[in-house]
């Protein structure tokens, strides 16, 4: 197999990575991935991974997705599911040294646990409380969880989970320290909020372990990356409002933001809550207050359906949606009462998601409408507008790309659809088949490895090396017979060859030359007039060509 052979047959084996990759959430508990082909061919979008299996009972409600410097090995997906549980994911991906292949297409429980505990009322328990409504991952922060997973239940219970990356995260299927702890000791840890790492105990901070165990534990590294080293561990547990309808948590990761139906917007300093001694309810930084009340005097009653902190602003400003299809921006520096207040459309407010630069934020309603509210005169002015087009359904989910110019979204329709924020066009549109409630974006998988690209490079330069080598003594191998003096060779064989005609391009010119030149010296008849049947150029070549090539003589 030749060279580019070999060049296409790789090039084949490899495809060129997709352009871009979606993540979605739907009510069945799938995470479904949706790839761009390379080229930015949005026409050819379709669903190419699923991950896990079809369960109702274990329904995503809120999608996460935590990815620091943009890398493909460092992902982390957080789904809150049905019954108050998080749920920790890792894309899998192959490792050497006999570990098992877990495959491209898949991903890998790295940690569980439940947001709150489970309530007993008259026997029973009462789960349409733990229905999570608010999930948020952190990353710095005070305090000595860099990483923190911040989630707020319907009952309005708010939990704060830390990562700890120096403790060990006991993978399923393997037992803890002693070799007798099993899942019902995991049970009781997460019960009392002491551990929330995945699979059965834990083993104590310093312990010695033998070479197969930290062969183990240096193979669950490489199995599942950085976020399958360490543990989740509950640092703080807190009461808020009830019937809680949204949550969202400050840039600074300090300060969470509730609101609900029959609650307005309410402020807690998660700093000061974890250094409270008292058992009782933390008092709450900022309540805020309704706005104006309509020309008849009414005042609308309180349903806080989304709760958005506006970057940038040191937390101060806050912007909440309203079932009545009204936008309030408050400043907690002011005053109680919002400084400003929009009505948008006929739906109630869905989603908020503010821009990273804080210049915009989008909304999107009960009807299928995505708008950006412009906050770069907030809180004195702001207004509604850059609507995208071709959306549909109900929005429940947004997601802009973390450098370019896009924004996905996702609403009952069944639809992921991607627009730009530069021309409002809508990119590409998928039907998923069920209802979806999450979005986000994923790195792209990056180009073939250095390694295996120094090899090809090798290859060539092997090959390169060794075809000219062979090159070489084929072109001194030509140039020795070029340079042998050729016998003249008979009239009758020249005849032969004539009408055969020559093999070798140069031989045969050499030939016919020759043979011009003997029929003009020779033959003074119709064969030394055929030059002039052609014409007298090609008369004159021929007398050039004998006299370069050593001719009879002159005509």
């Amino acid at each position: 197999m030749g060279e580019s052979s070999k060049r296409k047959a790789r090039e084949e084996e490899a495809p060129a990575p997709p352009s871009y990759r979606i993540l979605t959430a739907d009510e069945l508990g799938l995470l479904k991935v949706t790839e761009v082909p390379s080229g930015n061919k949005w026409e050819e979008a379709a669903a190419k991974q699923r991950w896990g299996q079809p369960d109702k009972q274990q329904a995503i409600t809120r999608l996460q997705v935590h990815c620091p410097d943009w890398e493909p090995d460092s992902i982390l997906v957080a789904a809150a599911r049905g019954g108050g549980r998080v749920t920790l994911h890792v894309p899998a991906r192959p490792v050497a040294g006999g570990q098992p292949d877990l495959g491209a297409g898949s991903a890998v429980e790295v940690g569980s646990f439940r947001a709150a505990a489970p309530a007993v009322t008259s026997g029973r328990s009462d789960t349409t409380s733990h229905e999570l409504r608010g999930l948020r991952v952190v990353a710095g922060g005070e305090g000595s969880y860099k990483l923190r997973l911040v989630t707020c239940t319907a009952g309005g219970h708010v939990a704060v989970h830390g990562y700890d990356p120096q403790e060990e995260a006991v993978r399923p299927g393997r037992q803890g320290a002693g070799g007798g702890q099993g899942d019902d000791d995991d049970d009781d840890e997460e019960e009392k909020g002491a551990t929330c790492g995945s699979g059965s105990g834990g083993e104590a901070s310093g312990v010695v372990r033998t070479w197969e165990e930290q062969q183990q534990r240096a193979a669950a590294g490489a199995a599942y990356g950085f976020f399958g080293r360490g543990r989740w561990r509950e640092v703080l547990r807190m009461q808020t409002v009830s019937d809680v309808q949204d949550m969202d948590v400050g840039s600074s990761g300090r300060h969470v933001a509730v609101g609900g139906d029959g609650h307005q917007l309410r402020v807690w300093d998660l700093t000061a809550a974890a250094s409270a001694s008292s058992s009782a309810a933390p008092e709450p930084l900022f309540a805020g207050k309704a706005g104006k009340p309509s020309r008849s005097g009414l005042q609308d009653l309180a349903h806080v359906t989304a709760v958005s902190f506006v970057p940038g602003r040191d937390d101060q400003l806050v912007l909440v949606g309203t079932a009545k299809h009204k936008l309030w921006l408050y400043d907690m520096r002011a005053g109680r009462k919002p400084q400003s207040e929009v009505v948008w459309g006929e739906g109630r407010i869905s989603v908020l998601l503010p821009q990273p630069d804080g210049s915009r934020v989008w909304a999107g309603n009960g009807r299928g409408q995505v708008e950006a509210l412009d906050m770069r005169q907030a809180p004195s002015r702001v207004s509604m507008g850059h609507a995208l087009k071709g959306s549909a359904g109900s929005i429940r989910s947004l997601s802009l790309h973390p450098s370019q110019p896009l924004i996905a979204s996702v609403s009952l329709d069944r639809h992921l659809r991607v627009h730009s924020t530069i021309t409002r066009q809508l990119l590409t549109k998928v039907y998923l088949k069920q209802a979806l409630t999450g979005v986000a974006w994923l790195p792209t998988p990056g180009k073939p490895s250095a390694a295996r690209g120094e090899e090809d490079v090798g290859d060539r330069r092997g090959n390169d090396i060794t075809n000219g080598g062979l090159e070489a003594e084929n072109g001194e191998e030509e140039e020795g017979n070029r340079s042998e003096p050729q016998p003249e060779a008979p009239r009758s064989e020249k005849k032969k060859a004539r009408k055969a005609g020559s093999e070798n391009g140069r031989t045969g010119r050499r030939r016919s030359s020759g043979k011009g030149s003997h029929d003009k010296e020779g033959s003074g008849k119709g064969r030394s007039n055929k030059g002039d049947d052609k014409g007298k150029g090609s008369g004159k070549k021929k007398t050039h060509n004998r006299s370069r090539h050593g001719g009879a003589g002159e005509e």
